[in-house]
C-alpha cells in the first residue's frame, strides 16, 4: 500500500498486488505444491493459529495507521479503520481461500485462475468511497 503509484487508491493498490501474485502463481500467496502439509500443520496447532490470527491484527492496526497519518485524518475519525477493515478482508478473503484450496491438495495454477475470479467478485463488492480513498498524490 505505501508503494502504490500516483494517483491510486490504497485498496487499489493491495489489488492490484494480490492479482500479480495471482497471476504469476506465486508461492508468496501460498500457491505452492507443498502447502498442504503447512496448512495441516497450522491447523493441528492452536499456537500457530493464534499466531497467525495476531499478525493479522497487527497487519490491521499497521495498515489502519498509515492510512490515518497518509490522509492526514484527525485521531477519532473512523474513516481509516473502516477501510483497512475492508482492505484486510480482500487481502484474508484471498489467503484463506488459497490455504483451503492448496490445503485439499489442488494444482496451484487451477487456485490461481479461480482465484482471479474471486478477486473480481471482492472488487465488485467494496464501495467506491473504499476503492477511492487514500488516493496516492504524491510520486
Amino acid at each position: 500500500m505505501r508503494g502504490r503509484a500516483k494517483g491510486e487508491s490504497a485498496a487499489a493498490a493491495v489489488l492490484r498486488e494480490l492479482r500479480e501474485e495471482v497471476e504469476a502463481v506465486s508461492p508468496r500467496i501460498g500457491l505452492a505444491p507443498g502447502v498442504a502439509r503447512f496448512m495441516r500443520v497450522v491447523d493441528e496447532a492452536p499456537a500457530l493459529r493464534s499466531r497467525l490470527w495476531a499478525i493479522g491484527q497487527e497487519t490491521l492496526g499497521s495498515l489502519e495507521e498509515a492510512l490515518r497519518e497518509e490522509t492526514g485524518a484527525p485521531p477519532g475519525d473512523p474513516l481509516p479503520g473502516l477501510v483497512a477493515g475492508q482492505i484486510n478482508w480482500v487481502y484474508q478473503t484471498v489467503t484463506t481461500v488459497i490455504g483451503r484450496e492448496m490445503g485439499a491438495g489442488r494444482a496451484p495454477a487451477e487456485v490461481s485462475r479461480e482465484v482471479l475470479v474471486l478477486l473480481d467478485d471482492v472488487e465488485e463488492l467494496l464501495s467506491p468511497k473504499v476503492l477511492g480513498y487514500a488516493v496516492r498524490a504524491d510520486g
